[in-house]
């Protein structure tokens, strides 16, 4: 499959051709744009990539409702703007030149492509940023730090000085004046028009959508693949998919090879209740061998612990001439996640007990606590309440990336920075976290991120239903009664119930087993990945004598970090704690990696290639 790809220059008197280091034939000098639709009307210039899934719907306000999509994208913004993309249903990049202005938009979640950019160019891929000549990569202290906590960096800032990218439902504009940052989805839209329904009634309309964002979404095709892992939210794909679509189904479903808590004998029943044709793979941690394609492909420092189960699943599906894959990814995070500790901290607050937690969690930020012990849980249970308006924070800790830097201190990311600390009540802070952390980061940044980027990197469409535009305007307008179950006391205590709306509406459909059961979480088990002792050995050596570690990192931290870590296999420890120490050996690696590939310009794509 031929790679999408974009070089641009934001002044349109500059030839691209003349500022990369590649042969380009392109119709435009200043752009080049391969797999993009184009469209121009007198001094406007348009250019777009990804699907649209309400086309039909934007083309009626149109007398030619046959037009192409760019056509039609083009009419939108001559009529109303930027701000009429908000209405615009799938997963896409928008590029406008007119005059000397120009736009860069993208789809609320950032599905469709990438887009990275200097004060003079812009591209879609990462790595196609040193094909510009005049680019000289610097890593980026602060935004590494960043990741080395969050295991991710988020828009506008990247891995390299003097780059920027754009986050999904964001809009560049570039002009006379400068660069300006700005979104066609803001948290005032995102707190208005709230309704007032019945259960029954909004169980009805949320039936209604979600069966519409299947059926757009596997829109005339004969067969239809579904990620299936066990739960709701696959499960609500494959149970509602026979009511909209008389086609052949494929599930595919991924493991873990010796894993008691194996979700796949419930994949495997809900495939066989639903008539799906049934794949599975089992991951052994020989997966970690994919670690430098990913990490090439990904573009910055970047890890998480599903993306080696999303990388298994897309080679699975990749060959099998599916025209569609649906995912359930982005809905525990639309109807807000985290919510024991969304419920104490507000408890905790009303109790003016934060003053508490806030000395604690000074007091913890050193070795003692890094242990397999009561006081490494204490800490683990009180960041996460005390952080509920960060992102999900599974890497080092601040004092931990400060040493392992060699500095005193590092610029918080601004785009985290922003995020509003201070709340009034339980539904403020629930709506908050909604918004500028499960939706704009860990949705957004993360899940949605990782697995479209992965998708992409294999050639597979692959679509998330639950996060359908008319389902998040829909979901994000209920009440919070509709969207999580129980009072703040009930939800600290683990009684609440999460996702009800959604829940309400598949578990019906469901065998009992499946929903009667516990919920296990879902977690991809990271220690896997480094259980044999040779290849960790191997893995210390490469990390101590990488480049990196000479010019970067301070090589007397990771030779304690790795002993810490070889104490931490051994033992019947806590779970989390050893997918904590597993994350932060990850984010090590990849920054090695990293480093190899974009600094040094090293070539491979097997972990074997780098470790010998």
């Amino acid at each position: 499959m031929e790679t999408t790809q974009l070089f641009g220059s934001f002044d349109k008197s500059v030839s691209i051709s003349d500022l990369v280091n590649t042969e380009l034939k392109n119709e435009l000098s200043y752009v080049y744009a391969n797999q993009f639709e184009q469209s121009t009307l007198g001094n406007i210039h348009l250019l777009f990539k990804g699907i649209l899934y309400n086309k039909k719907d934007l083309s009626r306000s149109f007398p030619d409702e046959n037009m192409g999509d760019a056509d039609l994208l083009l009419h939108l913004f001559l009529k109303e703007g930027i701000k009429s993309f908000a209405k615009v249903n799938g997963k896409f990049l928008i590029l406008i030149y007119r005059d000397d202005e120009f736009f860069a938009v993208r789809d609320r979640y950032g599905e469709g492509p990438l887009f990275f950019y200097t004060d003079e160019v812009f591209t879609n891929l990462f790595d196609q940023i040193f094909q510009f000549k005049s680019f000289v990569a610097k890593p980026n202290k602060d935004a590494i730090a960043t990741y080395l906590m969050y295991s991710y960096i988020p828009a506008p800032l990247t891995s390299l000085v003097g780059l920027k990218k754009l986050a999904g439902g964001d809009v560049l504009i570039k002009n006379k004046l400068g660069f300006e940052l700005d979104s066609i989805f803001t948290y005032d839209e995102f707190l208005a028009d709230r309704t007032v329904m019945d259960e029954a009634e909004a169980l009805e309309e949320y039936e209604r959508l979600f069966k519409q964002s299947i059926k757009r979404r596997i829109d005339g095709h004969k067969t239809v693949g579904a990620l299936l892992s066990g739960g709701y939210d696959s499960g609500g794909n494959i149970s509602v998919l026979p009511e909209v679509f008389q086609g052949k189904i494929k599930s595919y479903s991924i493991g873990f090879k010796d894993n008691p808590f194996s979700e796949l004998p419930y994949a495997r029943m809900m495939a066989e209740k639903f008539g799906a044709e049934h794949n599975e793979y089992l991951m052994d941690g020989s997966e970690l061998e994919d670690l430098p394609f990913l990490v090439k492909n990904m573009g910055d420092p970047f890890s998480e612990s599903g993306w080696m189960l999303n990388n298994s699943a897309m080679k699975l599906v990749h060959d099998k001439d599916l025209p569609v894959v649906l995912g359930g990814d982005g809905s525990d995070q639309l109807f807000t996640a985290a919510l024991k500790e969304v419920a104490y901290r507000s408890i905790f607050k009303k109790r003016g007990l934060s003053p508490f937690q806030n000395l604690f969690s000074s007091l913890s930020k050193n070795s003692f606590f890094e242990k397999d012990n009561i006081f490494f849980r204490a800490r683990f249970h009180n960041d996460k309440i005390l952080g509920i308006l960060r992102p999900d924070h599974f890497g080092m800790q601040k004092y931990q990336v400060l040493r392992l830097l060699g500095i005193k201190s590092f610029e918080e990311h601004p785009v985290l920075a922003n995020i509003p600390a201070q709340f009034n009540d339980f539904d403020d802070l629930f709506n908050m976290r909604n918004f500028h952390v499960d939706i704009k980061q860990n949705s957004t940044e993360v899940i949605i991120n990782k697995a479209s980027r992965i998708s992409q990197m294999y050639g597979v469409n692959l679509a998330f239903t639950y996060i359908d535009l008319d389902v998040f305007n829909f979901v994000k307008s209920l009440p919070r009664n509709l969207k999580v179950k129980g009072s703040i006391d009930d939800i600290a205590k683990g009684k609440g119930v999460s996702k009800y709306l959604l829940k309400a509406l598949i578990k019906p459909k469901l065998p009992s087993d499946v929903t009667s059961r516990k919920k296990q979480g879902g977690f991809s088990p990271l220690e896997i990945f480094f259980a044999n002792k040779e290849k960790r050995t191997k893995i210390y050596t490469y990390i101590l004598q990488n480049d990196i570690t000479k010019d970067f990192f301070d090589h007397q931290f990771l030779k304690k970090f790795f002993q810490d870590y070889e104490s931490s296999v051994a033992g019947n420890y806590w779970f989390w704690y050893k997918q904590t120490m597993a994350n932060r050996m990850i984010n090590i690696l990849v920054m090695a990696l990293w480093w190899d590939l974009f600094i040094v310009k090293k070539q491979g794509e097997k972990l074997s290639d780098f470790i010998h």
